[in-house]
């Protein structure tokens, strides 16, 4: 039997003024927000050396900055 991979997600959502947050999901707790401080783009450069993968990217409705984005990402358990 062929085990199946899992996942581990996160996501940042951005405003078009580069400040945003990234969020973090656990299985076993409550998510962990993280405010970036216009940091955004070396936090992204970090979740890349740490294996996170980006899965995709859409607007969102948060209304942070003129044109909010979310980035969802993805690694292997």
């Amino acid at each position: 039997m062929v085990e199946r991979a899992r996942w581990q997600y996160c996501q940042i959502e951005v405003g078009a003024n580069n400040t945003g947050f990234l969020r973090q999901f656990f299985t076993d707790r409550e998510p962990v927000q993280t405010d970036l401080h216009q940091n955004w783009p070396a936090m992204v450069a970090k979740l890349g050396d740490q294996g996170w993968e980006l899965v995709c990217a859409f607007p969102n409705e948060s209304g942070r900055g003129r044109n909010p984005l979310t980035y969802v990402f993805k690694r292997q358990l």
